[in-house]
């Protein structure tokens, strides 16, 4: 059974030795994520308690199972456990390295394929 590195981590907060079988590309993210080897720049800035208060990102939230309290940033780039996520002036959605790459949440409003797209990233790259 795979438990999420939240999961992970409160278990071995408590005490729980859990054996988990390490990702070559997760430990990679893991260095990423401290060095955030992504340029500043390229990363749109953005308001958490902002994006709180917009459905689709609650129900992803909902949906990786994460409370906006466990949700850091850094850099303009969220951390949501499972994977990274960034806003970048762009009008595709990709998913490399544990990194979500997508425009800014307002592009999603009007665009039917844009959540589909983000849906199906979260369904095959995230959540497999």
């Amino acid at each position: 059974m795979a438990i999420t590195q939240r999961q992970f981590n409160h278990l071995n907060e408590m005490g729980i030795n859990v054996w988990q079988q390490r990702d070559t590309d997760n430990s990679a993210v893991a260095l990423e994520s401290k060095n955030t080897n992504i340029p500043v720049s390229t990363s749109l800035a953005f308001d958490l308690d902002q994006l709180s208060q917009q459905q689709l990102f609650s129900d992803i939230l909902l949906c990786i199972d994460i409370s906006i309290g466990e949700v850091t940033t850094e850099n303009n780039i969220m951390n949501l456990g499972l994977f990274n996520w960034q806003f970048k002036e762009t009008d595709t959605i990709t998913f490399s390295k544990s990194i979500l790459t997508t425009p800014l949440l307002t592009a999603f409003e009007n665009s039917t394929q844009l959540k589909k797209d983000l849906w199906q990233i979260i369904q095959q790259k995230v959540l497999a």
